[in-house]
C-alpha cells in the first residue's frame, strides 16, 4: 500500500511540473496570417472606409496617377493591377499602409495608417486589394501569382514587429 502511496504523490508532482512549465514557458507569437486567414469582407469595409476616397472604390486611382503634382507628390495610383502596386512584395505594401507614402519615401501624400488600423485590419485591406487582380495576366504571367513570389522574400510583418 505505501509504494502505491509513494508512485501516486511522485506521479502527483510531475503532472504539476508539467503544468508549472506550460503556464512560464513563453507562448509563440501568432503567425502572420494568410491570404485565406484574412476576411475580404471586412478588408472591403475597410477600403471603402480608408481608402476608397482616394484610389476610387474599385481601386481605379488618379487618371494622372504617374504625373507629379506642383509640390512633385504622386496622385493616388491605381490599386486594380493597373498601375504597379501588384509589382510590391507583401512586405512593402505593408509598410506603405503603415507608414505612408512619405515615410518610405514614395514621393506620395498618402498618409499613413499605423495609429488608424490595428496589424490586422492593414493586412485585411492589402488582401482585398489583391481580389482585384483576380484573373489579370502580364505577359501571360498571373499578377496574384507574381506578387505573392515576390512576397516569399519580403512577407508581412509579424504583429508587434
Amino acid at each position: 500500500m505505501r509504494r502505491w502511496h509513494r508512485t501516486f504523490v511522485v506521479l502527483l508532482i510531475l503532472v504539476g511540473c508539467g503544468y508549472l512549465i506550460a503556464a512560464c514557458s513563453e507562448a509563440e507569437p501568432d503567425p502572420v496570417p494568410t491570404s485565406v486567414q484574412a476576411s475580404e469582407a471586412s478588408g472591403s469595409q475597410i477600403f471603402a472606409a480608408t481608402c476608397a476616397a482616394c484610389h476610387g472604390a474599385d481601386g481605379e486611382g488618379a487618371a494622372d496617377w504617374m504625373v507629379r503634382d506642383e509640390d512633385g507628390r504622386l496622385p493616388p495610383p491605381p490599386l486594380n493591377g493597373e498601375g504597379h502596386t501588384w509589382h510590391h512584395a507583401d512586405g512593402v505594401l505593408y509598410g506603405i499602409v503603415s507608414e505612408g507614402g512619405l515615410g518610405l519615401g514614395f514621393g506620395s501624400n498618402m498618409p499613413a495608417f499605423k495609429d488608424e488600423l490595428s496589424h490586422e485590419e492593414i493586412i485585411a485591406v492589402l488582401e482585398y486589394v489583391k481580389t482585384f487582380w483576380r484573373g489579370k495576366e502580364i505577359d501571360g504571367a498571373s499578377l496574384l501569382e507574381t506578387q505573392q513570389e515576390s512576397s516569399q522574400t519580403d512577407p508581412y510583418p509579424p504583429a508587434g514587429g
